[in-house]
């Protein structure tokens, strides 16, 4: 998984953490394709849950900043995201993870960065908390 331009919000602090994100799944799918240990997954995994926790709570801090009124149901799929990568944590304590059982977050964070979070940023920039540091793409 690489990023793409496609992903960008357009507000520099938030694609950052994007990207930070999706590089971890590069690293992540590279140790399943290297058929690594569970416990260097499994670490692996651990520093994604982390970097995606600490971003979607500086998403979610801001929501309730600028009482975004879709807040509850964004955090709803970051929590979703969150039990989905605790699943799959757990799994590698009892069974090799395949490249299959990552396919499903590496699908959705995309979908949820074009979508969830492009519409929270659209949402600031509407209200006047924010500008864009560069426009998203199209």
């Amino acid at each position: 998984m690489q990023w793409m331009e496609e992903y960008a919000v357009g507000v520099d602090e938030i694609d950052e953490q994007h990207k930070g994100i999706i590089d971890l799944f590069t690293v992540i799918n590279t140790a399943i394709a290297q058929r690594e240990g569970w416990a260097d997954l499994f670490f692996k995994l651990e520093k994604l849950r982390e970097h995606a926790r600490f971003h979607f709570a500086i998403e979610e801090s801001l929501m309730r900043m600028h009482s975004y009124p879709k807040h509850a149901e964004h955090a709803e799929q970051h929590r979703h995201f969150l039990d989905k990568l605790d699943q799959l944590q757990m799994t590698t304590l009892s069974r090799q993870v395949t490249m299959n059982t990552i396919d499903y977050l590496a699908n959705w964070y995309p979908e949820h960065m074009k979508t969830l979070d492009r519409d929270f940023v659209r949402y600031l920039i509407d209200h006047g908390k924010v500008n864009l540091t560069h426009p998203p793409a199209a």
